[in-house]
């Protein structure tokens, strides 16, 4: 899959990108609160992105959700006035690898653009927040593929990826395999989502702020994609 795009899409700045994909968990045990939750913390993100200058030109958000199928909620490029699409849960299927493997796929495009157009970025950052374990057909063979993907480009640092676990159904086992670099999973329950969207926020912002530079263009394949994010921080962010 390769994703269309124009130049358009990439608006006047040449300022270094920070690429985010949210890879959400939209399957039955969502309905409810959770969901709304969601909703609003991922809100509030986009917000927070957008009242600050160097974030709104730098950071790049696609959102792709998994259920009965794996949707593409909101493509990368500009974020509409009215905001984003609402996410909403009604299926008990839980498709992560397929999802994670349309992000991924998603992100690669997104980078293959951003050498189209000379532009510099940092680190793709993979955000996966599910509350359950692989469900439905071929479930865990695209599971296991998804883990290998995120591994290799993680291990080269191509990617920082963000496995986050809501609840206590969550297969923690699996979800710690998406990352070679974290400990453990990160662990919240759905009303910490607040805090969680305003750690990612922070993060984004801290990246693109000490980042920044005025060599904008440059041959993308002669520098580091960035540095990966000390997520340690999260942690002791929640406890405050």
């Amino acid at each position: 899959m390769a994703e269309a795009f124009s130049a358009a899409d990439f608006g006047n700045s040449t300022k270094r990108r920070l690429p985010i994909c949210f890879c959400l968990d939209t399957s039955g045990s969502m309905l409810g609160n959770p969901i709304k939750q969601l909703n609003m913390g991922l809100s509030n993100f986009v917000a927070s992105i957008k009242a600050n200058d160097d974030t709104k030109s730098a950071t790049d958000i696609a959102i792709i959700t998994f259920g009965s199928s794996v949707e593409i909620v909101m493509p990368f490029g500009k974020i509409k006035e009215e905001g984003l699409p609402e996410i909403s849960a009604s299926t008990t299927l839980t498709p992560i690898g397929e999802g994670i493997l349309t992000a991924l796929e998603l992100l690669n495009a997104r980078k293959e653009g951003y050498k189209e157009m000379g532009i510099k970025y940092y680190q793709p950052w993979l955000v996966v927040i599910t509350d359950g374990a692989p469900q439905g057909p071929n479930a865990m063979a695209n599971m296991n593929l998804a883990i290998e993907a995120c591994n290799e480009l993680e291990k080269n640092d191509k990617l920082v990826i963000f496995n986050i676990g809501v609840g206590n159904s969550v297969d923690f086992d699996i979800l710690k395999k998406l990352s070679l670099k974290r400990e453990e999973p990160i662990s919240v329950s759905s009303n910490e989502f607040g805090k969680l969207f305003e750690f990612l926020g922070s993060s984004s912002s801290s990246v693109v702020s000490s980042g920044m530079s005025d060599d904008a263009l440059y041959n993308i394949n002669t520098e580091p994609e960035g540095e990966s994010v000390d997520v340690d921080d999260f942690f002791k962010f929640m406890e405050e």
